[in-house]
């Protein structure tokens, strides 16, 4: 019996390992995105100053709400 405990606990323990790795890939993915959009939007500011366009409006979309265990459970 202990065993087996010992052995869920390393297996669990591992997994959380990956799942702060995995994140911590996703927030860096997440700063690079932010700076290429902020690289291109001011690309595009300045093109559209030389041309005098203005600029589109920015078309946000909505998250749908994420469902937590307080909400599913209910």
């Amino acid at each position: 019996m202990q065993e087996e405990l010992k052995t869920d606990l390393e297996t669990l323990e591992k997994e959380v390992v990956t799942l702060r790795q995995q994140l911590l890939n996703l927030n860096n993915q997440r700063d690079l995105l932010i700076t290429k959009i902020q690289q291109v939007n001011g690309a595009a500011g300045y093109l559209r100053g030389k041309l005098g366009v203005e600029a589109p409006e920015e078309v946000v979309e909505e998250k749908p709400e994420e469902t937590t265990e307080e909400n599913s459970e209910g």
